[in-house]
């Protein structure tokens, strides 16, 4: 659920750096707990090569130098959602009642660019809230904004 919900949160921000729009992009989440090496990762590509955006653009944002801004920023998008304090609160909401705090203000995307349609999406497992719970971003965005 954390690797998505990066992902998504990652996919609305490249939307706007990048000139593609949200549904030009899609996500591929890699994720195995079965793995020796524990290793995940994250895929966000777009198969719109048109006038849209640059290909070279959207690939030029997965540079460290682009891409830990970029990873800020998105965390710090979400950080308060047009939606709280019920966003935040919430759980069992959305299709199939498979997400806890997520919504359009702050972590869907267009159901063209999520593989999952939309599910299993938290931002409080992110970011946490308030000091309350812990999220497993939240100190590395604390971090950044110092």
């Amino acid at each position: 659920m954390a690797l998505h919900t990066i992902s998504h949160l990652l996919l609305r921000r490249l939307a706007f750096e990048s000139g593609y729009s949200s549904a030009a992009l899609q996500e591929r989440i890699y994720a195995n707990a079965d793995r020796a090496d524990s290793t995940a990762g994250i895929f966000i590509y777009t198969a719109a090569g048109d006038a849209q955006g640059t290909l070279g653009g959207l690939v030029r944002l997965g540079e460290p130098e682009y891409l830990f801004p970029l990873i800020k920023a998105a965390l710090d998008d979400a950080d308060v959602c047009s939606n709280d304090p019920v966003c935040i609160e919430s759980d069992r909401q959305g299709s199939l009642k498979l997400n806890l705090s997520a919504c359009h203000g702050c972590s869907l995307v267009s159901e063209t660019s999520c593989e999952t349609a939309n599910r299993l999406l938290d931002r409080q497992l992110v970011l946490g809230r308030d000091g309350e719970l812990s999220g497993l971003l939240q100190e590395v965005l604390k971090e950044a904004r110092r």
